[in-house]
């Protein structure tokens, strides 16, 4: 049997003992000693550690991101002064609540208003910025089958409403004197809920089909009036979102919701700019990799990921037969980052394997699940850490193509918040460390 095969079949042997004893003694054993008792004590005794291995890391530019049917909306304009400015948008079909609608007898409109929950601001909130947002008709018709990127165009029509005003979550929205959640709450015009009413009346609301046909979406977008302002975090599937048409016909004072919901077909556009960012950032995006070794900049919604690989791990390999007993990649934040306080860093990141076809992939230590393979921020060690034991193990048997990896912010198509990370030659650096044990 030749060394090759060899230390294939001790590789199998070693995986086959760590996953078996990690489900065995998961719940007896903190997440920091998972592989440390695995081998049998004469070999533990042989066990080596280090955190020297050279790390090849540099930011990149993210081309686009998937925006359909996310659990949330973004909408709003912000500039940053280290990575440039974002102004996100969105559009959406909305849903009939019946079929077959009548508005009755000589309908007229009272008020038309697109109501919206949001639940988070991220941005220069604490400036008391206003924002301006304007609804259009959509002109493009969507589906909630079809896939949509964050540079997935929205075509808008008719403009039907504008509203402006100062985000602020203490604030409240009655009902019945009942508090709801704040609500970016916007007009539309009286002419277009005569043209649903008109609609309804050529039969045209009999069913969602046949309304779709008529009436697209709507779409929101910010207009820019300030190099300051935020994002909203918009709950657009809340019961408390939708759009409703207020009027009265000859009978009654009525309301009619449309609901916004699973079926409608709904997507993200995200504009970015990276004019005004730090030119460290900008440098280094544009092709300067070596400027990732002192600093790393993450950037959700279609901005930054950073490309991490380790060049040098075959030298683990000798004579003798390699089994990783844990490998674990520490990433510190920039500590001297003075916009934090502004731009709060991202509370986790995910780390994806790249694939011989260049697209992000389950890593093998994926199969612990999230709380052991790692990526939440630590307040405490100002870091955030990431357990690749099994991939490190593949890397050396070469059972694992060695592409690299991609570093990115967890949930990049909803979330704002971005980080600043030290690079592996910072002098609090990026490292992995391994502790090994070589076996004759």
């Amino acid at each position: 049997m030749n060394n090759k095969r060899l230390l294939r079949n001790l590789t199998v042997i070693a995986f086959a003992s760590v996953f078996g004893m990690t489900i065995l003694f998961s719940g007896c054993q903190g997440d920091d000693q998972l592989g440390l008792d695995l081998q049998p004590p004469g070999e533990l005794l042989n066990a080596e550690k280090t955190d020297t291995f050279s790390i090849v890391a540099y930011s990149k530019k993210e081309d686009s991101v998937r925006t359909d049917e996310t659990s949330q909306s973004i909408a709003g304009f912000y500039y940053d002064p280290v990575f440039g400015s974002i102004k996100a948008s969105f559009c959406s079909q909305v849903r009939l609540s019946g079929v077959d609608v009548d508005f009755g007898d000589n309908p007229v409109i009272d008020s038309v208003i697109l109501h919206l929950e949001y639940y988070s601001i991220y941005g220069n909130s604490k400036q008391n910025n206003r924002l301006t947002f304007d609804v259009y008709e959509l002109q493009n018709s969507i589906s909630v089958d079809s896939t949509y990127y964050s540079n997935s165009p929205i075509v808008a029509g008719q403009k039907l409403g504008s509203k402006t005003f100062i985000p602020n979550l203490k604030d409240s929205f009655y009902v019945g004197g009942i508090p709801l959640a704040p609500q970016l709450r916007i007009p539309l015009d009286k002419n277009f809920g005569k043209q649903i009413v008109d609609a309804a009346a050529m039969g045209l609301m009999s069913d969602n089909s046949t309304f779709e046909s008529f009436f697209h979406g709507f779409c929101v977008i910010p207009s820019v009036q300030t190099m300051n302002g935020s994002l909203l975090s918009l709950d657009v599937m809340s019961v408390n979102s939708g759009l409703t048409i207020y009027y009265h016909n000859d009978t009654d004072t009525l309301d009619y919701s449309f609901a916004i919901n699973q079926a409608c077909g709904r997507y993200g556009h995200f504009d970015r700019s990276f004019i005004g960012a730090a030119p460290d950032f900008i440098n280094q995006i544009n092709g300067d990799t070596s400027l990732g070794n002192q600093n790393l900049y993450l950037l959700p919604l279609a901005g930054a990921k950073v490309f991490i690989k380790f060049p040098y791990l075959q030298s683990l390999n000798s004579d003798f037969s390699v089994v990783i007993n844990r490998a674990e990649l520490i990433i510190p934040v920039d500590e001297n980052d003075i916009t934090e306080p502004t731009f709060p860093r991202a509370a986790s990141l995910s780390l994806a394997n790249i694939n011989d076809e260049g697209a992000n992939a389950y890593l093998p230590d994926q199969i612990y699940g999230e709380t052991t393979f790692g990526g939440k921020y630590d307040s405490d060690t100002k870091s955030y850490r990431f357990i690749l034991t099994r991939y490190i193990q593949d890397l050396l048997t070469g059972g694992e193509s060695d592409n690299g990896l991609n570093l990115m912010v967890s949930g990049a198509s909803i979330y704002g918040n971005r980080v600043i990370l030290n690079g592996p030659e910072n002098t609090n650096p990026m490292r992995l460390e391994i502790t090994y044990t070589l076996i004759n």
